[in-house]
């Protein structure tokens, strides 16, 4: 049996709940589409991952859904703590973005949520975190990451973008797979606004093509992808709702048989080391609301996108912030950095050369995804669709100010020198 060398053995867990709603109701992701889903393509999962030393235990769950609300992440984390004891601040929970789910936030982001397939979907990705913790078992670790290239693109201009795979396997003694977490960096918006069919989008075809190849459970983890899409433009996504090139299910086949390849073929090496978490809760401020003028002519404008949001910020600008965690946990002493929102792919940049580790898994869209984390604050200046529309889609008053971004990224750092996680 492979112990430190205190002699606590490493244990791991993992388990899978499917969380597919039937056909018929509201998606979530393009503000073009109004139409329902006609069929599911493929399924849409909540996979959960458990590590522990006997002392400390993590939990990272996630589901293939577009975005959660901030309380409904807590109220999950809440949901494992009640059911088993761990507690909730270890509980990680997180979303794929698939832009072909179901609507399930108070935003909807183009669609409206039904309370019901909420309320179910939350309890089955709280019972993934159960099963995975009731399936402990003596594990070993290996870490590697993997590179692939031509997946995403900076939609923003430039060429920034994060060709890491990050590789996590948590094995049984004898070799045998418990569990594989990869991540890669780019929106999950492959089949644009003229789809109607639920599907986990590349990340499914990624899981299954790993699962093929190495078995056990699979989860995978967004990365930073807030300004990295597959090829085309937000104005794309947000009015076109004909048919358009490349945005086909045998182009996110393609795009996940690379991504998961990548993981595939990753070199590991075993790592050995206690298991610990620390999380934070950060309040991060929104931008002014627009004035009743402003949000009136939105309100009355013919057939426009945003007269919803517009409406309802008439009757109710809402709060002026919004509470989010950031967390870092470290499984035998492979550090996983867990942010918030849609963060900009300058987070995981950033935190790899500052923690010296140029394959540290970097996990966007955890712990509530209330909006674009736009980082450094020059991107500001440059406007754009995350900067001066996206908020609208989640619901909020305003995009986030610039400090949100320094915000989250001090908070990251803190908490990795808090776990021991420097660079050398």
């Amino acid at each position: 049996m492979t112990v430190r060398a205190d002699g606590v053995r490493l244990l791991a867990g993992a388990a899978v709940a499917d969380i597919t709603p039937p056909a018929g109701g509201s998606l979530a992701g393009y503000a073009a589409r109004v139409s329902a889903s006609t069929a599911v393509h493929d399924p849409l999962l909540a996979t959960a991952v458990a590590v522990s030393d006997g002392a400390t235990t993590s939990v990272v769950i996630c589901a293939d859904l577009i975005a959660l609300d901030p309380d409904t992440t807590r109220r999950i984390a809440r949901d494992v703590h009640e059911r088993t004891g761990i507690p909730a601040e270890r509980v990680a929970v997180a979303v794929t973005h698939t832009h072909a789910g179901p609507a399930v936030t108070r935003g909807g982001i183009g669609g409206v949520a039904d309370p019901r397939y909420v309320e179910d979907a939350c309890a089955r990705i709280a019972g993934a975190g159960v099963a995975a913790l009731a399936a402990l078992e003596p594990a070993v670790l290996r870490r590697g990451c993997g590179t692939v290239h031509g997946v995403a693109t900076n939609r923003r201009g430039g060429t920034l973008v994060d060709p890491a795979v990050p590789v996590v396997r948590l094995e049984r003694e004898n070799g045998e797979p418990i569990a594989t977490v990869f991540s890669h960096a780019c929106h999950p918006v492959t089949l644009g606004p003229d789809n109607l069919q639920l599907t986990a989008d590349w990340p499914g075809y990624a899981r299954r093509h790993l699962e093929s190849g190495i078995g056990g459970v699979i989860l995978f983890l967004q990365g930073c992808c807030g300004q990295l899409n597959t090829g085309h433009t937000a104005l794309d996504s947000l009015r076109a709702t004909e048919p358009q090139p490349g945005r086909t299910f045998e182009a996110a086949q393609r795009i996940g048989v690379q991504v998961g390849q990548a993981a595939l073929e990753a070199a590991t090496e075993p790592v050995l080391g206690p298991v610990s978490v620390a999380a934070t809760p950060v309040e991060l401020p929104l931008g002014d609301p627009l004035t009743p003028g402003e949000l009136r002519a939105l309100a009355d404008e013919p057939g426009g996108i945003w007269t919803g949001w517009a409406r309802a910020q008439l009757a109710d600008t809402g709060p002026a912030s919004v509470e989010v965690q950031v967390a870092v946990h470290r499984w035998g002493g492979v550090p996983l950095v867990f942010l918030p929102g849609e963060p900009f792919v300058e987070f995981a940049v950033e935190l790899r050369a500052a923690l010296g580790d140029p394959g540290l898994l970097v996990a966007g869209y955890t712990g509530g995804v209330p909006g674009y984390l736009p980082y450094p604050e020059t991107h500001y200046a440059e406007g754009g669709y995350e900067i001066c529309e996206a908020h609208r889609a989640y619901g909020p008053r305003a995009a986030f100010t610039p400090e949100a971004g320094r915000l989250v990224m001090a908070a990251a750092r803190r908490l990795a020198a808090e776990l021991g996680v420097e660079a050398e």
